[in-house]
């Protein structure tokens, strides 16, 4: 059993560890790749030879997002170490989007049709009984997926719908049971003799790192590393085929690793909130063995735990932003537009 003075340093270390050690090992960032090598080998594939079935292609929608707001936290000692950092984008607002979004869709637009294949025109789209049939989804749309600490706002070029499925989850706004906008596209797919196709292009603003939340470690630490990312699993295209509009065939190009864009704004530390002052005096009265050969002198309240809160801002700037935007979907665009020109329709 230690003594009351080991009792009181291997407590106290724990203490400490998780702020002044907060940059100590964290948990690796999910698996990151430059723009400049992004390939069909980044998605992940299903249902591909779907883009063979028709030359002719109906675009109804176009998903452009960010997210606006991240965090992450982690723990040690069951809690009584806490290390929290939470972030939000600023300078950006709907507007722009919308403009980067429609700059966006027309370089879609001219990738699709340099393959050879026909994009329908939006007169020819929106005059089809599915098209009427589509739920729209309010702009922007905000939502926090479950157990995500990411809030993301999506939006389409001003002409355009914003349309959200049951597959589109997590980031839509119609549960897995409801196929009405399924079924709708499915019927411009039937009605049209046509492959509707959906893209959706979202970007993050920080890559996170933590080291988890743990029962016996005595440190917590957090990183945020500033930027512009695409995002694996949100960034993906949709595509249907259908013969009847209750039921047809879909598949998706669906980003797995985070994808490096480049810097367009400057991350500032906006906010600090823990108790570092409070755990350093309770150091420096250990250090100094004040508590053994002074025992009458009142030392300070030994911390009973140790927090950690800080607040950041990605600080956009406008021009730099929606340049590295159009370059990440000029990008991603050219491998969507590569897979519809590899499935050619016999």
């Amino acid at each position: 059993m230690p003594s009351r003075r080991d009792a009181l340093i291997l407590g106290l270390g724990g203490a400490a560890g998780a702020l002044i050690g907060s940059g100590q090992s964290a948990l690796a960032a999910e698996q990151m790749a430059p723009l400049q090598s992004l390939s069909i080998g980044s998605f992940h594939q299903s249902m591909a030879k779907i883009l063979a079935r028709t030359s002719r292609i109906a675009l109804p929608s176009y998903r452009f997002g960010v997210v606006m707001r991240s965090g992450i936290s982690a723990t040690g000692n069951s809690g009584s170490v806490t290390v929290e950092a939470s972030a939000d984008l600023v300078g950006v607002d709907q507007a722009m989007l919308q403009r980067i979004a429609h700059s966006a869709f027309s370089d879609f637009v001219e990738r699709i049709r340099a393959t050879g294949r026909t994009v329908l025109g939006w007169n020819e789209i929106s005059a089809t009984s599915g098209f009427a049939k589509l739920a729209r989804t309010p702009v922007p749309f905000v939502k926090k997926p479950f157990a995500d600490a990411r809030s993301v706002a999506l939006v389409a070029p001003e002409y355009l719908p914003l349309v959200s499925l049951h597959s589109d989850a997590p980031l839509s706004d119609k549960s897995p049971f409801e196929l009405g906008n399924w079924r709708a596209l499915n019927a411009i797919s039937a009605e049209l003799k046509c492959l509707v196709m959906i893209p959706t292009i979202v970007f993050d603003f920080a890559a996170l790192t933590g080291s988890g939340h743990k029962v016996y470690s005595g440190s917590a630490g957090v990183g945020v590393k500033p930027g512009l990312f695409l995002v694996p699993l949100f960034t993906q295209l949709s595509f249907f085929h259908a013969k009847i509009a209750l039921a047809g065939d879909g598949g998706k190009l669906i980003l797995e690793d985070r994808v490096s864009v480049g810097q367009a704004g400057t991350l500032v530390k906006t906010g600090s909130f823990n108790n570092r002052a409070e755990i350093e005096e309770w150091n420096a009265y250990v250090r100094s063995n004040a508590w053994w050969s002074q025992p009458n002198l009142a030392g300070p309240l030994r911390p009973t735990q140790a927090y950690d809160y800080a607040t950041y801002q990605y600080r956009v700037n406008p021009e730099d932003f929606t340049t590295a935007c159009l370059d990440a979907a000029r990008g991603v665009h050219a491998v969507f537009a590569g897979a519809v020109d590899a499935n050619r329709p016999a």
